[in-house]
């Protein structure tokens, strides 16, 4: 998996003596690196300096908990957009039942078509979205027209690395509605920087925010529904649908790919 090991071993290196114990190197593996948890992201949310009277754009925010986490957190005003009618359904149910219930509101819309007037927001946030937006230069321009000038979005946005193969590429965004061009994190960031934002910092998250979930909840039951889905497969598909597989079989074949570095989650701040 990483460019610097391309020298075949022997046998006698794979079987014989080595530097340390199997056990011994099992174990150090196993430790954990004290990952952070996703809500990290908050964290750097808060760099902004969004807070009380604030009025902050959650975009592609589904059911509008992180519009929620994100009222409860900082104190300001939230508009979560989504385009599925569900999750806005669902939303408004959360909202009505959340603390901060009264300072989020939910809309049907898209990135592409935002329902808010030029110059809204105090900052726009986008976790884990941007894979599903087939014309970015109009949505990033369209952040841009609701956007306060010279104020900032923070972008949540998986990448392919050099280890995923092209097949792989392929499968996994055809699963789970993603448009390829979009896991490209040079063609992503040169858009950004085309439409009119600075690009103030990139974090590479890695496999961290996963490490920290699936130390809480044991990420081998993903290899095992992995394993599940494709051995009895036409089973699967009687039980559950075609498109229910295909999105089951998808996500779990995504947070494996997440784990093993063939896919990077990466977190932007970038300003108008």
């Amino acid at each position: 998996m990483t460019d610097e090991f391309t020298t075949p071993r022997t046998v006698e290196e794979m079987y014989g003596e080595s530097d340390m114990d199997w056990d011994d190197a099992v174990s150090l593996a196993d430790r954990s690196l004290d990952p952070r948890p996703r809500t990290s992201l908050y964290d750097t949310f808060a760099t902004l300096g969004v807070g009380e009277g604030g009025y902050v754009l959650d975009i592609g925010g589904r059911d509008a908990s992180q519009a929620l986490d994100l009222a409860e957190r900082f104190g300001c005003r939230v508009l979560s957009v989504d385009p599925v009618q569900a999750n806005i359904d669902w939303g408004i149910e959360n909202i009505a039942e959340h603390e901060y219930g009264h300072l989020v509101e939910i809309k049907l819309g898209t990135i592409n078509d935002i329902p808010a007037a030029d110059n809204a927001f105090d900052a726009v946030f986008a976790r884990d979205m941007m894979g599903h937006v087939a014309d970015l230069e109009g949505a990033l321009a369209e952040c841009r027209r609701v956007l306060v000038r010279g104020r900032a979005m923070v972008i949540h946005h998986v990448f392919a690395t050099a280890d995923l193969e092209p097949k792989e590429w392929n499968r996994v965004c055809a699963d789970l509605a993603l448009i390829p061009e979009r896991l490209d994190a040079e063609a992503f960031e040169a858009t950004v920087e085309q439409c009119g934002f600075k690009i103030e910092s990139i974090e590479r998250i890695g496999s961290e925010w996963l490490e920290h979930t699936l130390e809480a909840d044991d990420g081998e039951k993903r290899l095992l529904r992995a394993a599940r889905l494709r051995r009895d497969k036409d089973r699967m598909i009687d039980g559950i649908g075609v498109s229910s597989y295909r999105g089951v079989l998808g996500n779990t074949v995504w947070t494996i790919y997440r784990m093993i570095g063939k896919l990077e989650d990466r977190v932007y701040v970038i300003r108008s």
